[in-house]
């Protein structure tokens, strides 16, 4: 056992056998991209070691930020909406996925479908992307579906006590049934 003090932050170690006791620890072994930080605390009586995991790349912060990024993909548009900053800025010449939600200018936006983006920005490319709005607008009950009715681009009806936008100019299909899928957007469960 080696003996110590503790002065700050660093471990001075002594000769004689004075100063505390020194309770060594294991080192982890980090997995691929992160690395082992060794540091001291002193406490009930001993000097202990510390080992710390952290990422090659980065704080412990940006990989919380990326770990949340990662998550956000599977939020509701709703949730979404709550927390706009984690997702990306929108950028011209990248390839999105149907689904994929960008950021512009402080508002959210859904792709339709896959494509590789060649607006300037989302918002005057309507045929890939959509404003991600709340399943409700300001508190007012969405509408029941009418048979029959033709519904324009980015309407939102209710059908089957869920919430539905459509996805298209002319929308006569009922949401909710077989082969609506290409025609409306299910918002809410």
């Amino acid at each position: 056992m080696f003996y110590g003090q503790f002065v700050s932050g660093s471990v001075y170690l002594t000769t004689d056998g004075s100063g505390l006791p020194i309770r060594e620890a294991a080192e982890p072994n980090p997995g691929a991209g992160y690395h082992t930080v060794l540091s001291y605390e002193q406490h009930d009586g001993a000097i202990w070691q510390v080992w710390t995991l952290v990422p090659d790349a980065g704080t412990p912060q940006d990989a919380a930020l990326m770990l949340a990024q990662i998550q956000a993909a599977a939020l509701s548009d709703d949730d979404a909406l709550k927390v706009p900053a984690l997702y990306p800025l929108y950028a011209c010449g990248h390839v999105y996925a149907q689904g994929d939600r960008v950021l512009w200018q402080g508002t959210l936006y859904k792709a339709i479908s896959g494509h590789t983006a060649t607006a300037a920005d989302p918002a005057s490319d309507p045929q890939h992307w959509a404003k991600v709005v709340a399943s409700t607008a300001g508190g007012e009950n969405v509408p029941e579906w009418v048979s029959g009715k033709s519904y324009a681009k980015g309407d939102r009806v209710t059908k089957y006590g869920s919430v539905y936008e459509s996805l298209m100019d002319g929308n006569t299909i009922e949401p909710g049934t077989f082969g609506s899928d290409d025609a409306w957007k299910q918002l809410t469960a």
